[in-house]
């Protein structure tokens, strides 16, 4: 018995001891996992706890605004919303959830979204619809009006955003460029400017406890955002605008023409006042089907990779980013290097000689027009754009010494990558330049460059021989600190003296007056050009040719050069500069010049050209007897459609208005209270007519006519043909003698 007890007192003792060795080990493995947490997980599980009770609010900065160089908006970022949706949680005030056709149904009656399709969102499995981004102020007016009509107070959510808006649309939408939905820019100057548009975020950082409410903390603070910059162009919106209204003039004129550039530029600074491309799209609407030329069934038959190849083409600025061969405007480059080394002067008789071709190792070469030119002088060659004539002169510069001038020039280098993503021409080797690769490199073919390479090449000759960097933005403004950054002309290097640039200036001079150029004449204005034509490339002849032209004025002191280039000319079409490219030329500077406030001498012209022509005298408010009267009596034809009594019913308008100067004969139409409805009709095609046979067709019509010009026939038209105006209508036409040499 004794035995036994003392065997019970052992086992409980043992016992003791183990439950004492377990409680020891617990307690151990307690201070181990507390030592481990705070010593080596410690700052971690501190850093983790802080986060938690940090909340990091994003302060979204605001996108500069681009303007034009007299502070007009380009580009600028409104005030709009995102529309979401809690799926299953839209309720009404007395917390009724509503139900999904009567969402379907109000959503789809406001946003660009069907019944149907709103509907199938509702059915998916998505907690959250948003329901569109961007949202103008119109639409969530609409929307806020039908949750308060039907009482939804849960549920549907308004957001704060921004968008991009572009207030002229279409105007210089190649060179702007325009950003996505995050606001971020994806082509054009939107693009290369980004950083700078863009701005820093801000955020205010606040500690809270854990039902979210905000408690002191040390390191809550406040990060202020940086907004983005404005930026001031050099662009002028009017000067584009120009430029843009008679670069779509031209290509419906010549309908083979599949795009087109130009470019106005002020060859002492550099700055760019207009850079236009055709065809352009609706920057508030950059993916438009409208702006691609397709129509919408069309379309919808392509697949997305060929729609985004089409859409990219579109945004593109093709006078940064596309090359093409310059053709005789380049004559110039060689005229300049050959005149700066001595190798020729601007009038030595006979100094080449034009057998209608010429013959470079073995192989003949032709000139572009088959009646030769005989033997002429570096003047002469020039206004002729004689072909073997700068072949001549190419051999006697030699590829080396070309070269050395072509890298001076800035024409082997990227030029406008702070426009948009710009890329080097492409020439020949110097180490392959062969007889026949220096021959026709020497005129301007097979090899290419970017229209802003070239415009920029010719601006130096028109800068004493200085060449400066091109220029799109003026200025930069802090919008925090409203402080401004002007860019200054960037002066590169003097590339040809100021003697070369004087004789090259001079004989493009003698181009417009006597050479292929005559077709950019203007009227009161000193104007100097050259003009070119670029074949097809051999096996790509389905390409086209180019027709370009490059103006300068006034010759002294030279202000304005434009550059004017037409693609995709065909064949059996008009499809040489002089002819086709000239003319546009001429119609932007005879409104740039005079809108720049440079001087014109054209007064004695203006003043012989307004004999023989009447003012329309003001007849509202005259009876349509008495205003028919007065218009008879002062030689117009009278145009009316009236209904009651001549003799009482009054004019209430009339087209042309009063003032305007017409030729004896021309139609004035006249309009009552009774009778307002204009009648339109479509301009005709009078382009290559004499001024008499212009007259007929317009008065067929029932519109009037304005010449420029005397004797020869009309290169341009404004408005275009098949525009439709109003009967009355004045249409401007320049006349100019007819060329035979257009090259």
């Amino acid at each position: 018995m004794k035995k036994k007890r003392n065997t019970e007192i052992i086992w409980r003792n043992a016992s003791l001891i183990c439950i004492g060795v377990i409680v020891t080990l617990l307690f151990l493995i307690v201070i181990g996992k507390i030592a481990y947490i705070q010593f080596v997980k410690g700052e971690q599980y501190s850093q983790e706890a802080y986060s938690k009770q940090v909340k990091n609010q994003i302060i979204s900065p605001n996108r500069g605004t681009i303007y034009d160089v007299n502070g007009e908006i380009l580009a600028q970022s409104i005030p709009v919303d995102t529309v979401s949706l809690n799926v299953g949680k839209v309720c009404y005030a007395n917390k009724k959830k509503v139900p999904d056709e009567v969402i379907a149904e109000g959503i789809s009656n406001i946003f660009d979204i069907t019944y149907e399709e709103m509907l199938e969102k509702l059915h998916t499995t998505n907690s959250l619809i948003v329901i569109e981004k961007k949202v103008e102020t119109n639409k969530v007016d609409a929307l806020k009006t039908w949750m308060k009509d039907n009482k939804i107070t849960v549920g549907i959510n308004i957001d704060e955003d921004t968008k991009r808006y572009y207030p002229y649309n279409d105007l210089a939408s190649n060179l702007l460029g325009f950003c996505g939905e995050d606001n971020i820019g994806l082509v054009g100057l939107e693009e290369r400017w980004n950083d700078t548009l863009t701005g820093t975020a801000g955020k205010i950082v606040t500690a809270t406890d854990v039902n979210g409410n905000a408690i002191s903390d040390e390191n809550e603070g406040y990060v202020p955002t940086e907004n983005g910059n404005n930026l001031y162009l050099t662009i002028d919106t009017k000067i584009q605008a120009i430029a843009e209204k008679y670069l779509e003039q031209a290509m419906s004129e010549n309908s083979t023409a599949t795009s087109g550039n130009v470019i106005i530029m002020n060859p002492q600074t550099g700055d760019i006042s207009a850079m236009a491309t055709y065809p352009d799209y609706n920057l508030n609407k950059p993916s438009d089907v409208a702006s691609t030329g397709y129509k919408e069934e069309e379309w919808n038959t392509l697949d997305s990779a060929t729609k985004s190849n089409i859409l990219q083409d579109l945004w593109k600025n093709k006078a940064v980013t596309d090359t093409y061969e310059p053709g005789s405007t380049f004559k110039l480059i060689t005229a300049s290097v050959g005149l700066e080394e001595g190798f020729v002067q601007t009038d030595t008789p006979g100094d080449f000689l034009c057998t209608g071709s010429y013959v470079v190792a073995d192989q003949p070469i032709s000139c572009w027009r088959k009646e030769p030119h005989g033997s002429q002088s570096l003047r002469q060659a020039l206004c002729n754009s004689c072909n073997p004539a700068f072949m001549q002169l190419g051999q006697r510069i030699g590829a080396k010494m070309l070269y050395k001038y072509f890298q001076a020039f800035g024409l082997f280098e990227a030029c406008g990558n702070n426009i948009a993503k710009a890329y080097p021409g492409g020439f020949h080797e110097l180490n392959k330049m062969a007889a026949v690769e220096l021959a026709t490199t020497s005129f301007g073919q097979r090899f290419t460059i970017s229209p802003l390479q070239l415009i920029t090449a010719v601006s130096a000759i028109c800068n004493d021989g200085i060449l400066v960097e091109p220029k799109i933005v003026k200025q930069i403004e802090n919008t925090d600190t409203k402080s401004i950054e002007v860019l200054e002309t960037n002066e590169i290097r003097q590339v040809i003296s100021k003697n070369t640039a004087d004789k090259i200036k001079n004989m493009m001079q003698s181009v417009v007056v006597e050479g292929t150029g005559k077709h950019a004449a203007v009227e009161g204005y000193s104007i100097g050009g050259k003009s070119g034509t670029s074949e097809p490339r051999i096996g790509k002849e389905e390409e086209g040719y180019t027709a370009s032209f490059i103006a300068i004025s006034p010759i002294e002191n030279t202000q304005v050069v434009v550059l004017v280039a037409l693609y995709g000319l065909q064949e059996g079409a008009s499809h040489q500069g002089g002819q086709t490219a000239g003319p546009v030329a001429s119609q932007i500077l005879s409104e740039v010049l005079p809108y720049l406030g440079i001087a014109s001498s054209n007064t004695e012209v203006k003043e012989d050209a307004q004999k023989g022509l009447m003012a329309v005298p003001n007849v509202v408010n005259l009876t349509v007897a008495e205003a028919t009267t007065t218009l008879q009596e002062l030689g117009f034809n009278v145009n009316s459609n009236i209904t009651g009594d001549i003799n009482t019913v009054l004019v209430t308008d009339q087209m042309p208005k009063t003032g305007v100067a017409l030729s004896q004969n021309s139609v004035v139409c006249l309009y009552t209270a009774e009778n307002t409805e204009k009648a339109v009709t479509q301009v005709p095609n009078i382009k290559g007519m004499t001024s008499a046979q212009a007259i007929s067709a317009l008065r067929a019509k029932n519109l009037n006519i304005e010449v420029e010009g005397s004797n020869g026939i009309i290169i341009s038209q404004d408005p275009t043909f098949e525009t439709e105006v109003e009967e009355g209508t004045v249409v401007h036409v320049v006349i100019k003698e007819e060329l035979t040499d257009g090259q």
